[in-house]
């Protein structure tokens, strides 16, 4: 069963790259002119600019296809695309079985990584979604019901890795190392060293980055330059205007248009870590001002995360259809999992808490349905765990290691 479902995600992934046959993925953020850099020696660098824009893990996964292939490296997208997929689905099968699921419970979790619409419709484009989806399945199989140090040193580890691939999920790792200290099983003591462990391995897998950014930007940037624009996209006068006041069901047009170029001029000349500042002082400036907007802002925020179909504007009725048809039955199953007091117990809180720190994240940046794209290895393991018995779970472990 696990290898058909398997195959079936494939399967789904490779139908929606058949169109690179005849014209190359879309890179949209540019992660193959950073690929393109790295293969030829120069950093992490845009325009001969050296850049922290974007983070550094998928454009360093992308660089040896590009050193072998040439641009677009368009089989090596494909590859890396289909082995994300694959592990995603895998991983996620494995901490439905590390956390004790029965069997149906198990194939349901991966059949929502195979099939999910969502996370599927990623692999079309030159996206972090597809990997960091990857990585976040990998933090949930790390997470065993009594953690050993070694469990603990991986699943920072991993966890960086995510952060360095997609840094929303940096709260994510953060709220799983709270977990660790409070619910994990064992003494005060032991739980306390297993989320130092866990912290420090996270923090050194980060920090190479950081100090990369410190010595060449002149700021120890420890994920993106790109976080404060995103908070000032989703928190400008122009789009309360647009979209809260006006008929806009998505963000376009002349005001649109006027933003980009305003903004773009007065953060033209500054350094990428000083225009970062100033793009986050401009939106907290802008929440603070037109507070009733700003909480209206969130709640059209935290809709569109949650959306049961894209946007009208955007996409065809039978796509958006389609997509609400797997959409709605899913969420009906996640509010029954989410509502299970096992959901919430150690180890099976770190689905939720990658899930609703993720979500929280988007409230205030800038965000669509794609946003939960690399969360839904933890929408499958939390719905998945509607399935599961209260009194007949057996979580599988070993005995932990001393400390």
């Amino acid at each position: 069963m696990a290898l058909l479902i398997l195959l079936i995600g494939l399967a789904f992934r490779a139908a929606l790259m058949l169109p690179f046959r005849h014209e190359p993925p879309s890179d949209p953020d540019n992660y193959l002119v950073l690929a393109r850099s790295l293969a030829d020696g120069q950093g992490f660098r845009v325009a001969d600019r050296p850049t922290a824009y974007r983070p550094p893990l998928y454009p360093l996964a992308l660089a040896p296809g590009v050193t072998l292939l040439g641009l677009p490296a368009t089989a090596w997208v494909v590859t890396l695309h289909l082995a994300s997929g694959a592990v995603a689905i895998g991983l996620t099968g494995l901490a439905a079985r590390r956390w004790g699921l029965p069997d149906r419970a198990t194939a349901l979790a991966m059949i929502v990584v195979a099939c999910d619409p969502v996370l599927v419709s990623q692999a079309r484009g030159v996206m972090t979604e597809p990997m960091a989806s990857a990585l976040v399945a990998a933090v949930l199989a790390s997470v065993g019901p009594v953690p050993t140090i070694g469990e603990a040193l991986r699943t920072g580890l991993l966890a960086g890795l995510a952060a360095l691939c997609r840094p929303s999920l940096l709260p994510a790792a953060l709220l799983i190392v709270t977990a660790v200290v409070f619910l994990s099983p064992g003494r005060w003591l032991r739980r306390a060293v297993r989320g130092v462990v866990m912290l420090a391995a996270l923090t050194l897998t980060m920090a190479p980055w950081a100090i990369r950014n410190a010595v060449v930007l002149g700021s120890p940037v420890w994920t993106t330059t790109h976080g404060g624009y995103t908070l000032f996209l989703a928190n400008n006068s122009a789009y309360y205007d647009d979209v809260l006041k006006g008929p806009m069901p998505v963000w376009t047009g002349p005001n649109q248009a006027r933003w980009f170029a305003e903004v773009n001029q007065r953060a033209e000349g500054m350094p990428e870590p000083q225009a970062d500042r100033w793009f986050r002082l401009q939106a907290v400036r802008v929440m603070i001002d037109r507070p009733t907007e700003a909480a209206r802002a969130t709640l059209e925020r935290v809709g569109r995360f949650w959306a049961v179909a894209p946007s009208s504007a955007v996409y065809s009725r039978g796509l958006r259809w389609l997509t609400a048809a797997w959409t709605i039955p899913l969420w009906g199953v996640l509010v029954l999992g989410l509502v299970r007091r096992s959901t919430w117990q150690w180890p099976r809180i770190a689905a939720p808490m990658a899930l609703l720190s993720l979500a929280l994240v988007h409230s205030l940046y800038w965000t669509d349905l794609r946003m939960r794209a690399p969360v839904v290895p933890a929408i499958a393991l939390v719905a998945a765990g509607a399935l599961a018995s209260e009194r007949s779970r057996h979580p599988c472990h070993t005995r932990p290691a001393a400390t």
